[in-house]
């Protein structure tokens, strides 16, 4: 898929960037969120009807675009209802009627049930669903709190969307797959377009700075905090997409590539595309990110050094080194624009990772060892979902309604602590399990230059290091990418 000139992603970028701009209006008015709301929620049910493939693809891209799902949202009685959780619904009982349907009349034959059995990593997405079953029944028989259960677990239902993610994309239909990738790639460009503008509206401090403020905040679209170093930073959730992103296109562009074609107008257009998603990740000024991508990356270069040359790594660091000064100056120009800045604009990335003494880390440094503590009771068995500690955080908003500092909570910035404190270091052996199988399946790929697959493997490796400090393979953003990971790399070919 030539992306350059491509209508059908110019179409879906501007879909997107319309669905933004509803939701703002939808902060303002709260008619025409409830609107909208309804709309998409009929138009998923009219589509998964149709064609399951092109409801679920509704949901994907609500997905990468929407960080916890609240774009759009019903209030009922102070109670937020999400147009993520509505959406899954639909698109789930659509598929469960579908399936049921061609177990009764089809049976054994049903396309579905088929291409289920032949899902190469069936039996460890089926193993993982039973963890997550007991930790639920765990906390209910532990006596949690139902709310607290309830909200701790139904990211994990998520995983429910294996079967579809099966019966649509494990399959050998490559219009499936085009479209898939269209969509990834048209969010990708889209998320990269936000955080940019973003940085520019409160860089440059414009007069309804403070209302898209308070809409990211209140629709949990991401975050804008002042840093210590002066850059104001505008962190998206969704932002990972971008970071992964970055990782495929330096597996599809920037690897085995000749010098010839290093500055080529064609190479040269994919490394701009590649800085642009770069820089979305430098603006989040994520440190989790920042880590797992230099992480993720010197595993690529490793990888390129004993699969091609040293030759071929010195190639891909020059492409990468390219693509990085493509981001800052990306990054400076938006921030410094015009010409000279007039407002003493002054800033430096360096401050942003010598900072240490922020309440966000000290908040959760503070969670170690009451964690540990927690853990150390059940290690095996676990606690169960809505499984709550108590510890002093630092973080204004908790000072704000507790000047102790005393938080209770179910959720958790340490990703794998989290996982063995609700269903055990067995549960979490068998995440890790799958994620191995996954990722080494995508890297043996490369015999056949299905550089693709490669980049996605790496993409799965930056979530694995980024859920040490920051969650997200408990969270329907990791979750999706995983399924959707491993249905494409399960193929004998990726489109």
């Amino acid at each position: 898929m030539d992306l350059f000139k491509n209508k059908k992603l110019i179409f879906a970028i501007g879909l997107f960037i319309i669905v933004e701009l509803f939701s703002y209006l939808g902060f303002i008015y709260s008619l025409v969120n409830q609107s909208t709301f309804i709309v998409l929620a009929v138009l998923g049910a009219i589509l998964s009807l149709y064609r399951l493939e092109f409801g679920l693809l509704m949901l994907i891209s609500e997905l990468f675009i929407s960080s916890f799902g609240y774009l759009f949202y019903l209030d009922l009685d102070g109670h937020k209802l999400s147009l993520r959780i509505v959406l899954w619904t639909i698109v789930m009982f659509v598929f469960a009627v579908k399936f049921f349907y061609q177990i009764l009349f089809r049976k054994q034959k049903s396309p579905y049930l088929e291409a289920i059995k032949k899902f190469k990593f069936l039996k460890y997405f089926l193993y993982l669903l039973g963890f997550i079953v007991l930790a639920i029944v765990n906390g209910l028989l532990r006596g949690h709190n139902l709310n607290y259960i309830f909200s701790d677990s139904n990211a994990w239902l998520y995983f429910l969307l294996i079967f579809l993610f099966i019966v649509v994309y494990a399959n050998q239909d490559g219009k499936a797959s085009e479209r898939l990738k269209l969509v990834f790639f048209a969010a990708i460009i889209f998320i990269s377009l936000q955080t940019l503008f973003l940085l520019f509206v409160f860089s440059h401090n414009l007069s309804f700075a403070p209302d898209v403020y308070l809409w990211l905040r209140r629709n949990l679209i991401g975050e804008m905090t002042a840093t210590a170093s002066g850059w104001p930073r505008v962190f998206l959730q969704t932002q990972i997409f971008s970071a992964i992103g970055f990782l495929i296109l330096f597996w599809l562009k920037g690897v085995n590539l000749s010098i010839k074609k290093l500055f080529t107008k064609n190479n040269l257009g994919w490394q701009f595309l590649a800085g642009f998603f770069l820089s979305t990740v430098l603006i989040s000024f994520s440190r989790s990110f920042w880590l797992a991508l230099i992480l993720a990356l010197i595993f690529s270069l490793v990888y390129i050094y004993f699969v091609y040359s040293f030759k071929d790594l010195l190639k891909s660091l020059l492409w990468l080194f390219s693509s990085l000064l493509i981001s800052f100056a990306l990054v400076y120009c938006i921030a410094a624009f015009p010409y000279p800045p007039t407002g003493g604009f002054k800033a430096d990335f360096i401050d942003r990772i010598s900072n240490g003494s922020e309440a966000a880390i000290s908040s959760r440094w503070s969670q170690l060892p009451i964690l540990f503590k927690e853990i150390i009771k059940e290690p095996f068995f676990a606690q169960g979902y809505g499984k709550t500690i108590t510890y002093l955080s630092s973080d204004p908003r908790v000072l704000a309604n507790n000047p102790s500092g005393e938080y209770t909570t179910y959720a958790f910035e340490w990703g794998y602590l989290d996982m063995i404190l609700k269903f055990g270091l067995f549960g979490l052996s068998i995440y890790l399990l799958l994620l191995f199988k996954i990722i080494k399946q995508g890297l043996k790929k490369i015999k056949n230059s299905d550089y693709l697959s490669v980049g996605i493997s790496f993409g799965l490796l930056f979530l694995v290091f980024v859920n040490i400090f920051t969650p997200y393979l408990n969270h329907p953003l990791g979750i999706g990418f995983l399924l959707l990971s491993s249905c494409l790399i399960s193929k004998d070919r990726v489109y």
